[in-house]
């Protein structure tokens, strides 16, 4: 089972928790921005420095929603000064932050579901784990996953297929679902 992440250790410098927090939330919000910008590196670039902020900032952070509404209110913002600085039109940026605004309802729910894989994954053992991130969120394919880890594609392949299998199982949806939210 998965440790829960205390803000309150955060807050007093605890790395261990603020590794969690990363693991869970890193690929939901970097889906929750690559909805608006269209660049994987940008995304990650804004994710991470939020991450970085919040580390930096964490003993005068006062968190008074719940933590997983802070960090998307905190990446919606940051997406929106992305994109001022880097000169789009007001109204677009306005009409992007009412779009955003209005399906900060529908996110949540996303970020839920995403934070449910994040979890199931993590759950999985550590070389199954690093081939399924390898394929599905770095888009590497198996002859090439096989040979950065000097093992052979039929062993990727049958990671591949138990980890479907787990994560299947432990969210109690199909495999056409788990490829779906992988994709994101």
């Amino acid at each position: 089972m998965t440790k829960s992440i205390d803000w309150k250790k955060i807050r007093n410098g605890d790395k261990a928790d603020f590794d969690r927090l990363f693991d869970v939330y890193y690929y939901p919000l970097c889906s929750f921005v690559s909805n608006y910008i269209n660049n994987n590196q940008l995304v990650e670039d804004i994710v991470v420095d939020c991450f970085a902020q919040i580390w930096e900032k964490r003993a005068t952070l006062h968190i008074t929603s719940s933590l997983q509404n802070y960090l998307i209110t905190m990446v919606k913002n940051a997406t929106i000064s992305y994109m001022r600085k880097h000169q789009l039109q007001f109204s677009d940026v306005e009409q992007l932050a009412d779009s955003i605004v209005e399906e900060d309802e529908t996110s949540l729910d996303e970020v839920g579901i995403l934070n449910q894989l994040a979890q199931a994954v993590n759950k999985l053992p550590e070389q199954r784990r690093r081939i399924l991130k390898m394929a599905a969120y770095e888009g590497k394919s198996y002859p090439q996953i096989a040979k950065e880890l000097g093992i052979s594609v039929n062993t990727v392949k049958t990671q591949m297929s138990r980890a479907y299998k787990f994560l299947k199982e432990e969210l109690k949806v199909s495999t056409r679902t788990i490829f779906f939210l992988l994709s994101l």
